[in-house]
């Protein structure tokens, strides 16, 4: 496993598909009734489809950040700050996450707090959702 850039680099996660069977599974085990997230027959038949929930997205920004290798000295998430849903994820679209490092500082046990500026993008690069991540990280072997 590798790293994030120190200095402030961003790093890019490889993409996930956000797909409607998703959508729905993830609004149908969340237990969601708004109706945003259940359209009705006429509805349906008209074409309309659920969006994913915004707690749905910071899942799979997530497992995108995890999956990627990108902190692979990182121990848990311990906060999510200032996050900003700027557009609705819908089925179809392509999401990474871009990862920024920002400030860090030492645990009284040596362990490190690490925060990292997460912006979900779609295939075009524009931003969906942003969220600083505080993540408990081990110290730099190195």
């Amino acid at each position: 496993m590798t790293d994030a850039p120190s200095g402030g680099e961003t790093a890019v996660t490889p993409a996930v598909e956000v797909t409607q069977p998703l959508i729905d599974g993830l609004v149908g085990l969340g237990g969601y009734t708004h109706p945003l997230f259940n359209p009705g027959l006429d509805e349906r038949a008209g074409g309309a489809r659920a969006p994913m929930p915004g707690q749905g997205v910071l899942l799979l920004m997530g497992g995108l950040v995890e999956r990627s290798g990108l902190l692979g000295r990182a121990i848990a998430l311990i906060e999510l700050r200032e996050v900003r849903f700027l557009k609705m994820v819908t089925a179809g679209t392509s999401l990474r996450v871009r990862l920024t490092p920002g400030p860090s500082r030492e645990t009284g046990s040596g362990k490190l707090v690490q925060e990292y500026r997460w912006v979900a993008v779609d295939a075009a690069g524009e931003a969906m959702v942003e969220a600083t991540a505080l993540m408990l990280m081990r110290p730099d072997d190195g």
